[in-house]
């Protein structure tokens, strides 16, 4: 956990599936934890029940919301220690599984007022047979802010599959703002600087702050 000042608002990081190796010291949710730090924002990372020095069992993405919980309300508190009248927006975001997670997590609780989603993993042919139910969002009239993003190469967030995904949601009036990174698989490798950039931009944007011009072209959908 990390509590800069000024504190500018907070966020919950959410990683990876932890039986494929993710732990909240993967490299994309670092990306997204730093650039709200450096925002001025809160920030929590965690690891899931199960994964890297928790205890427990993997949850098939049910009981891992119980860690989301937990890992906000640790920041929460202390949030009203050190900003008690003014703790900001309050941010949930997530890779990969922890952006199903985080997603869901979110759709439990109005307090937060800002989602991301990075690499949400869409494909029809997952590894292990996974298939995960989005109807919590898809069918949802939630109209919270929500950033998604992936790579136009992410072989389990297919870009077909990606646009149809924020199509839907914008068709339940959903505020989407998606954006493709170009060349980049799943991890965003050789391309995490661009996915740096455009994370920073977004935590600029939820902050107040100047936007600068990005250095890196990124493709809107």
């Amino acid at each position: 956990m990390v509590l800069p000042t000024p504190l500018r608002g907070s966020l919950v990081a959410c990683h990876p599936h932890p039986l494929f190796g993710g732990t909240m010291t993967n490299k994309v949710v670092h990306s997204m934890y730093k650039a709200f730090r450096d925002a001025g924002f809160a920030a929590i990372r965690f690891d899931f029940r199960g994964a890297g020095e928790s205890e427990g069992e993997h949850g098939q993405g049910i009981t891992e919301l119980l860690d989301v919980q937990a890992a906000a309300a640790q920041l929460d508190a202390a949030v009203a220690r050190l900003a008690p009248t003014t703790p900001g927006p309050r941010v949930l975001g997530g890779f990969s599984f922890g952006s199903l997670v985080g997603l869901r997590a979110a759709s439990e609780d109005p307090d937060y007022t800002h989602r991301i989603g990075i690499g949400p993993p869409l494909a029809p042919d997952l590894p292990g047979d996974r298939e995960y139910d989005w109807s919590f969002l898809l069918d949802s009239s939630d109209r919270r802010p929500l950033v998604l993003v992936a790579g136009d190469q992410d072989e389990f967030c297919p870009s077909a599959e990606f646009v149809r995904f924020v199509e839907r949601l914008r068709s339940s009036g959903i505020p989407v703002e998606a954006r493709l990174v170009p060349e980049a698989n799943h991890f965003f490798d050789r391309k995490g600087h661009v996915l740096r950039e455009l994370l920073e931009g977004v935590a600029a944007r939820v902050a107040g702050l100047p936007v600068p011009d990005p250095s890196f072209p990124t493709t809107a959908v």
